[in-house]
This record gives C-alpha cells, sequence and structure tokens, in this order.
C-alpha cells in the first residue's frame, strides 16, 4: 500500500487555507456579534441593519425594544436586527446630519392628488 503523498499534500493545503483564510475569521466575527449582542444594556446608543438609530429601552430573550431617534418612538425588534452599538455622540450627530431640504423642496412643486382621494364629477 503506497499513498502518494504528492496526489494528497495540495488537497490538505486547499482545506487549511480555506480554515485559515475564511471559516476561523468568520467564527471569530460571528462570536464578537454574539458578545456584543448579549453584553448590551438599557440605555445603549444602538444601528440596525437597517440603518435605524435607536435607544435600547427594554432586552427580552430574543427581542429587544427601541426608541427610533430623533422622535423616540418605540419599537421591537429581534435582537439578531442590531447591527452596533455606538456612542450618544455618533448617533446624535448622524440624526442632525440627515438632509431635511429635499423634502422641503417637494412642498414647493406642484402637489401630486392620490386617485384615491380624487373627486370625480358625476354626470
Amino acid at each position: 500500500m503506497n499513498i502518494d503523498f504528492t496526489l494528497i499534500l495540495p488537497m490538505l493545503l486547499v482545506l487549511g487555507f480555506f480554515y485559515v483564510f475564511i471559516l476561523r475569521p468568520q467564527q471569530k466575527q460571528q462570536k464578537e456579534i454574539k458578545e456584543m449582542r448579549s453584553s448590551m444594556k438599557p440605555g445603549d446608543e444602538i444601528v440596525t441593519i437597517g440603518g435605524f438609530y435607536g435607544i435600547v429601552y427594554a432586552i427580552g430573550e430574543e427581542n429587544v425594544t427601541i426608541e427610533l431617534l430623533p422622535d423616540y418612538h418605540k419599537a421591537l425588534i429581534t435582537k439578531s436586527a442590531i447591527a452596533r452599538i455606538v456612542s450618544v455622540g455618533d448617533a446624535v450627530a448622524a440624526v442632525e446630519e440627515d438632509n431635511y431640504e429635499e423634502l422641503e423642496d417637494l412642498d414647493n412643486e406642484e402637489t401630486v392628488v392620490d386617485a384615491e382621494f380624487e373627486e370625480i364629477d358625476e354626470k
């Protein structure tokens, strides 16, 4: 039984490369995210995966109640929807940097009438 190591060695190298450069970093990142989500406490400022800024209001087993910035409306989200914890300055600066001029420009233009509320002349 002669084993030809020249055939097995490339396969072992590819598997080793795959583990070191793909699987291990991914597992490390998932562990960090899990630790971040489990270490949250009420009052922490967060960003959801959808890009919403909020403050943690209450924490449950799988869900988190947050107050959305800037109006402080409450929303119930899953813990997996939290992308990262941010500092107060980052969250407030992002809200203040929002450009509301685009919405104001729409008011100056012609008003769009929704067909649902359009009056129809009956003959």
